[in-house]
């Protein structure tokens, strides 16, 4: 039967996943909660086999062949523990699945997460106690006649199931909105993301199959009379059409893997991203690849033209002043060919590789590699004590910064020297970090902000400049999930503004 494979195929897989370490609290809790579905269904179903009131329409609901129905009937199990079981796994599911949710939206100390999983447990053991068969035939045989009637018993016991489940559905209800508020409070980077959203989704699509079926629960299954001293087993209602019961498996069995792929991706994230290691590869847009393809195309064309000044200045031996023009351009040519060569070999990795980066560890170590450049700028870098963390290609991203600083250190070429300036401030704003990077130089004019990050465009001299250096810097922030923008005014400076996820943020530790 399709149930008991998913049951043994989820077993499985949750003990890879545990035993490749592979898991938070929220994990542990998620298969939990996926293991108390399994088996409260697999409960319904050997309880319905047991009674007879469903011998002839077990194939309606759950597909169920005689043969196998007749091997569940005579299990050696009780219906007495069958509730037990169901009861006790049935409220495992709701604590379970809120637990999960809790982990996932709030990093917790270990001593508030005791109080609050104690908390939660205590309505779940009450429905235990109260739904028990046997606790039920005893208090009816204590209270009956002496205290209240049986119809005044039974009244009570209904005000009782109506809080309950009301109780159940605000534990699932409040599951779901953990949940939207741990995507909401996310750090903004797509791979975490996703895998948030995903797990939203399996997590939606499984308690609206176990709600649809199992709203009811958990409920006294018994009914006692103390006059004949018997209990009777109640059988379990279903509502609803019994052909849509059986989808129900094959629906929570996808939701249950797509679970547990989720989770298993977003713990081996989370791990990973606590011990600072590589997380996350993917390719670089073309834009790149353009820039490389140019940059070879440059070079060869700077090697014709070395050929041909070879040749000039072999004819123009008898005139000296022609030969030193060729030199000085052979020595040009051989500068931008280095720094070409230079860029392209920069350029051949054409993969990004995020990972855990303090981004005042990174902006320390790139001002003082370009400390001979900005040596006749003032540079204004106040460092916080706090260790702000970001994901990003540690060499990709000191390329798209080293280039913005470049950017502003050319724009004060014609401001006098005491009065140059550059400002770099961080800003912390929700769940993103935003990077000032801003010059008191002549400014941008506003019809040429509209192309600025736009390939091969440039306002300078296209014999000075290609226009390259923005175009990369705009790829490689949004290739990080970050945005890029300008403020700038003729005469008054430019500002650029680079904001990127926030990944977390804690306080400087003490050496």
């Amino acid at each position: 039967m399709f149930i008991f494979l998913v049951f043994l195929l989820f077993i499985a897989i949750a003990v890879f996943c545990l035993t490749q370490q592979k898991y938070t609290k929220a994990t542990l809790f998620m298969l939990l909660m996926g293991l108390s579905y399994l088996i409260v269904v697999t409960c319904i179903i050997t309880y319905m086999c047991k009674d007879a009131y469903y011998y002839n329409s077990m194939a309606n609901y759950f597909g169920i062949q005689k043969s196998l129905q007749n091997q569940l009937l005579f299990l050696p199990i009780s219906r007495l523990v069958l509730i037990r079981i169901f009861h006790l796994f049935t409220v495992m599911f709701l604590f379970t699945g809120l637990c999960s949710a809790m982990y996932f939206a709030f990093d917790l100390t270990a001593r508030r997460s005791r109080w609050l999983l104690a908390l939660i447990a205590v309505p779940c053991v009450l429905q235990v106690v109260i739904y028990d068969p046997s606790f039920y035939a005893h208090l009816y045989y204590w209270l009956y006649p002496d205290f209240m009637s049986a119809q005044r018993f039974n009244t009570v016991y209904e005000s009782i199931h109506t809080v309950t489940l009301l109780m159940n559905a605000l534990y699932i209800a409040a599951g779901i909105i953990l949940l939207l508020y741990a995507l909401y409070n996310a750090p903004k980077v797509r791979q975490i993301r996703s895998n948030i959203v995903m797990i939203l989704i399996s997590y939606v699509s499984v308690h609206t199959t176990y709600y649809y079926m199992n709203y009811w629960a958990p409920d006294v299954l018994v009914k006692v009379s103390k006059a004949a001293h018997f209990i009777r087993y109640k059988p379990i209602n279903l509502v609803g059409n019994p052909s849509i019961y059986s989808l129900l498996p094959y629906v929570s069995g996808f939701c249950l893997f797509i679970s547990l792929y989720s989770i298993y991706k977003y713990a081996r994230i989370q791990n990973k991203i606590n011990n600072q290691e590589t997380i996350i590869s993917h390719n670089i847009d073309s834009a790149l690849l353009t820039s490389q393809v140019f940059s070879h195309y440059i070079k060869n064309e700077l090697l014709a033209i070395k050929a041909q000044s070879e040749y000039l200045e072999s004819l123009c031996e008898e005139s000296p002043e022609v030969v030193e023009e060729i030199r000085v351009i052979e020595q040009r040519c051989n500068k931008v060919y280095t720094r070409l060569d230079a860029i392209h070999q920069k350029n051949l990795k054409s993969r990004i590789e995020l990972e855990p980066v303090l981004l005042f560890d990174l902006l320390d170590k790139l001002l003082a590699e370009m400390s001979a450049e900005l040596k006749a700028i003032k540079v204004n870098y106040a460092r916080s004590e706090r260790r702000v963390m970001i994901m990003a290609d540690p060499y990709y991203f000191s390329q798209a910064i080293e280039n913005m600083i470049a950017n502003a250190a050319e724009a004060l070429e014609f401001v006098p020297e005491k009065s140059r300036q550059i400002d770099m401030i961080v800003n912390v704003k929700n769940k993103w970090v935003e990077l000032v990077i801003q010059d008191n130089g002549p400014g941008i004019s506003e019809e040429n902000l509209v192309n600025i990050f736009q390939p091969f465009y440039s306002s300078k001299p296209t014999a000075t400049n290609w226009g390259m250096g923005l175009s990369i810097c705009h790829t490689i922030i949004t290739s990080h999930g970050g945005k890029i923008s300008v403020d700038s005014k003729v005469g008054t400076g430019s500002a650029f503004h680079i904001v990127m996820p926030l990944l977390s943020m804690d306080k400087q530790e003490r050496r």
